[in-house]
């Protein structure tokens, strides 16, 4: 994979997160906040998952050890306003750092289970948010359909 398909991914998964984003904010908090309504308890939950999955990953290329520290506990991320503020910088920041990449970077090995030995080239890790990112972008849809307010076209293409 080269540059040039990791910005159209990365592009792609901000694109389709910025819909979910938007037709969250349409819900009620009580909605936003229902227990059990999916993975990982509610679509708040889910939200704030999902931007410190992408947060955490970066931080993970770009060599910085966060341990088990999560995006929330240096920013708030309480409500849904702070949710989707976080969202917001960190999607502009994911994007900036995608530019900065070259293919030689792209295939740069990493270490991401030292005890395993298992390790992953840099457009793999990305790949793999991006991915990740659909997963729980179509639970949110499904579940934002069920509370009258489809996201609408969530496709790559």
């Amino acid at each position: 994979m080269n540059r040039d398909d990791i910005l159209f991914l990365v592009t792609y998964h901000n694109r389709a997160n910025a819909k979910i984003f938007e037709t969250a904010a349409l819900l009620t908090d009580e909605q936003l906040r229902r227990d059990h309504a999916l993975d990982l308890g509610s679509a708040f939950k889910s939200l704030c998952h999902m931007v410190d999955v992408d947060w955490s990953w970066r931080q993970f290329c770009m060599g910085n050890d966060i341990g088990k520290t999560y995006l929330w506990d240096m920013v708030p991320m309480t409500n849904f306003a702070e949710t989707r503020a976080a969202w917001e910088k960190d999607s502009a920041e994911f994007s900036a750092y995608a530019q900065t990449l070259d293919d030689e970077t792209l295939q740069k090995e990493i270490i991401i289970n030292a005890e395993k030995g298992e390790r992953a080239r840099v457009w793999q890790i990305l790949a793999h948010v991006v991915n990740h990112g659909t997963q729980h972008r179509s639970e949110l849809a499904r579940y934002f359909t069920v509370c009258g307010h489809s996201p609408g076209d969530l496709d790559l293409i």
